[in-house]
């Protein structure tokens, strides 16, 4: 069965293949997502959204890999990483508003598995929205550092950089805010 068929420079959607795909896989992509976004749920159920329009829209250009769960994933992953880069802008925006730099501190998180990791789960929350991504991208979806790079758009130093800081105030945070 073949999912779309051409009509000049465009496919037409199979609703019945579509919706078929969607019902077999929604439940992973937006479980993938809402562990990405750390239980945030409406943030979870808007990019989940955003996933399958893009789907919609790959499947209608005639795509074949729009049909495949690892694509699917992919655009998800694009799709969280675009949050964080526009949550991050605002955050700056704000940031500079109210000129509350964040304090450098050189310690290192230096032991992440002996922490209690629902109490990390809650002070990622408090975190910059670009330290929050680089933290998932690492930890939760155990990518490399090359691969973090490569997903933000950003050099392999610019991306060690940015977990070297995201670590630090993960390591502030906890230091902070005692259990």
């Amino acid at each position: 069965m073949k999912p779309a068929t051409s009509r000049g420079p465009t496919a037409v959607v199979s609703s019945d293949v579509f919706a078929a795909f969607y019902d077999s896989t929604v439940a992973e992509v937006y479980r993938y997502l809402l562990r990405a976004v750390l239980g945030n749920r409406a943030l979870a159920e808007d990019l989940t959204q955003e996933t399958f329009a893009s789907v919609v829209l790959a499947v209608r250009d005639g795509r074949s890999e729009a049909y495949a769960l690892p694509w699917v994933i992919g655009v998800a992953r694009h799709k969280l990483v675009d949050h964080y880069r526009n949550a991050a802008r605002e955050h700056r925006r704000l940031a500079l508003a109210w000129s509350s730099g964040v304090g450098r501190d050189d310690q290192q998180l230096e032991d992440l598995e002996v922490v209690d990791l629902a109490r990390v789960a809650q002070l990622l929350h408090t975190l910059a929205p670009d330290h929050q991504l680089v933290l998932v991208l690492r930890y939760l979806d155990e990518l490399s550092v090359d691969e973090i790079a490569a997903d933000m758009g950003r050099s392999v130093r610019a991306a060690e950089s940015l977990l070297a800081r995201a670590r630090q105030a993960l390591a502030r945070s906890l230091r902070e805010n005692p259990s």
